[in-house]
């Protein structure tokens, strides 16, 4: 998952070369800790929680315990989701068949997570104390404001507060650890919930995090920030119990960002959660690690491992470039929670957010939804904006958990961002091969004839025609066009447009000194932003300018923009033109792609991004600014 140029990468290689004996085996082990320790950005320390008692972040906790990585060599490398439905047994992959097998299952998906990813949880306690603080009349509803204490000489202390509407019980519970000051269980009172506040988050939102101390309380129980909000949600229910008025068969939870992440954790390892809404929490919720290496441009193991150390276990930062060696994701996390109520809530333009990870993660967890025989319990709801919520989703949210508890039916939502998939591309397409028809190929067959004999340099015009026409029936059939008009030089009024996600949410164009910027229109009705150097006068320079175009990565939220601006405008410095656009399905256009294989059965999002791409080559040599024989690909 490391990409080939990356010292990580290379490292790691190098570091895999031989059969590894005990020795060697340690000895691989400390190198690759000395390889992280020299490549990762450091820890930040001065973060809200407590990674436990003693480290104030990674690579303290690294030294004071010695542990090293885990023996990846030994570990299976699983580069597209972990399945569900199967389990290994004797080093074999065996399917799940049974309900009681798919339980065996979980419990071994548990025990991964808690030592990989979010550290052990102590059991629940069996000395739960509740007292009532204080208890009054806020408009027609009763708040109750009630602290927990147990474990271990009652030492363990959770504050709660519970809002019960007006009304004969016994009610749904909407369960949060977002305060009042976050408006969401407003709403949830309206429709007849009760709501119950958990003070088990982060204290950026006002309120404290009880659960900070309970390192203290069970110091030998490893588990990180997000755990332990997560284990108190659980003891938040413990209390919920043993209240006639709560239905004890509709508790939904709900949580956004980082709490979107323990939310989800929540639900997965606490049954009597029957149904949860996490919104938003991207890597470490709705987007599976393996989605988040550096080519996806969202936050990595690295970055999120490194800026907050303390919401995860730190053996997962080990698996940074590596993310397909872990041994589960998050799609096994969501498949935990089934056949309970799950809805996945991100937006699709979400700068760090990915819809074609929640959407695969979805996929996956859907199949578990299939087996149990509840797939209306799992919804799928990507909307448009940014990070924040509105007053607007709540009531989705409402809708959702009043769906699932049979409190009135709501239309399922599954929105689709990208979609695709070979199966809906058969059904399209109508077309199908025998691959059993193809011959055997390998590595370097081109350069040789069919005899066998090596391409000579006379004959190469002619291979190179048959490569290419591969190549062509590779990226499907591209559909007759008319080429573009193009302009020589950059004048208004320029009709195209990127829409409303660049001009709100991306904020193009980019801005750096002494550096301009136009929009270039090219190929079906397309926008590109060429940027430029500027003079000492403030306008372009006259001089012909080599020209890069510049082609992102599988950012599918941010396009071009996330990442691009400093290399951009160290281009720029340098003296070149750089003309970025985003690609179908990704940024500005990541609506486009959805229903590209219905109307294009027969080419392929790969061939359209080629057109594309050779569309700006042509407008950009076509510029009197450009030097037409020095336009170059990034």
């Amino acid at each position: 998952m490391l990409p080939s140029h990356s010292p990580l990468a290379i490292g790691f290689f190098l570091a895999a070369g031989a059969v590894a004996f005990p020795q060697e085996l340690a000895d691989g082990r400390k190198a690759d800790l000395e390889l992280l320790l020299k490549v990762l950005p450091p820890s930040r320390s001065d973060f809200a929680g407590r990674i436990n008692a003693i480290d104030q972040n990674w690579e303290a906790w690294v030294q004071r315990t010695g542990e090293l990585p885990p023996d990846f060599k030994s570990m299976p490398s699983v580069p597209n989701l972990p399945d569900p439905l199967v389990q290994l047994e004797g080093g074999k992959p065996v399917p799940i068949r049974t309900p009681a097998e798919w339980q065996k299952r979980k419990k071994w998906i548990r025990e991964q997570f808690e030592k990989w990813v979010f550290g052990k949880m102590p059991p629940a306690p069996g000395n739960l104390r509740a007292t009532i603080i204080s208890e009054r009349k806020e408009g027609r509803s009763t708040v109750r404001d009630v602290k927990l204490e147990f474990g271990p000489g009652h030492q363990a202390v959770l504050n709660l507060q519970v809002i019960i509407p007006e009304g004969r019980g016994p009610f749904p519970v909407f369960l949060t650890n977002h305060s009042r000051l976050m408006p969401r269980v407003y709403t949830a009172v309206r429709r007849g919930y009760i709501a119950c506040v958990y003070y088990a988050t982060d204290p950026n939102y006002g309120y404290p995090d009880d659960s900070d101390k309970f390192i203290e309380v069970y110091p030998e129980y490893d588990f990180s920030v997000l755990a332990r909000w997560a284990w108190s949600a659980s003891r938040a229910v413990d209390y919920l119990y043993t209240l006639p008025e709560v239905d004890r068969s509709k508790i939904g939870i709900t949580g956004h960002s980082r709490n979107g992440k323990q939310a989800l954790l929540a639900a997965a390892f606490d049954d009597r959660i029957t149904a949860a809404v996490p919104t938003s929490g991207n890597t470490g919720e709705g987007n599976p690690w393996r989605y988040t290496s550096s080519n996806f441009a969202v936050e990595s193991i690295e970055q999120i491992t490194g800026t907050f150390p303390q919401w995860f276990h730190p053996r997962l930062r080990f698996f940074a470039g590596r993310e397909h060696k872990l041994p589960v994701d998050q799609n096994l996390l969501m498949a935990m929670v089934a056949p309970r109520g799950l809805m996945l809530h991100s937006a699709y333009a979400e700068s760090v957010g990915s819809p074609f990870g929640f959407e695969q993660a979805y996929r996956s967890a859907q199949r578990v939804y299939n087996f149990l025989g509840h797939p209306e319990n799992l919804w799928l709801h990507l909307r448009a904006g940014e990070h924040s919520t509105t007053a607007g989703d709540t009531e989705i949210f409402l809708n959702f958990f009043d769906t699932v508890f049979g409190r009135k039916i709501f239309p399922k939502s599954e929105t689709w961002i990208l979609g695709y998939t070979f199966s809906g591309w058969l059904a399209q397409s109508a077309e199908h091969i025998n691959p059993q028809a193809f011959p055997v190929r390998k590595t370097g067959d081109f350069a040789f004839e069919h005899g066998g004999a090596p391409v000579t340099a006379s004959a190469w015009p002619g291979a190179q025609r048959r490569i290419r026409e591969r190549i062509q029936w590779a990226l499907g059939e591209e559909p007759p066009f008319v080429p573009s008009v193009t302009r020589k030089v950059l004048t208004r009024p320029v009709w195209s447009t990127d829409g409303w996600i660049a001009q709100i949410i991306l904020n193009r164009p980019l801005k750096a000194p002494g550096m301009g910027v136009a929009a270039l229109p090219f190929g079906d009705g397309l926008k590109g932003d060429l940027y430029y150097p500027l003079g000492a006068d403030g306008k372009a320079t006259t001089d012909k300018l080599p020209c890069i175009i510049w082609l992102h990565p599988y950012s599918y939220a941010t396009g071009y923009t996330h990442h691009a601006p400093p290399p951009i405008a160290a281009l720029v410095r340098r003296g070149y033109a750089v003309l970025a656009f985003d690609q179908l399905g990704f940024g500005t256009r990541v609506l486009d792609s959805k229903d590209f294989y219905r109307q294009y059965p027969k080419w392929s999002l790969m061939g359209r991004m080629v057109a594309d791409t050779r569309a700006a080559v042509d407008a950009a040599s076509a510029l009197e600014m450009i030097d037409s024989q020095r336009v170059m690909l990034v």
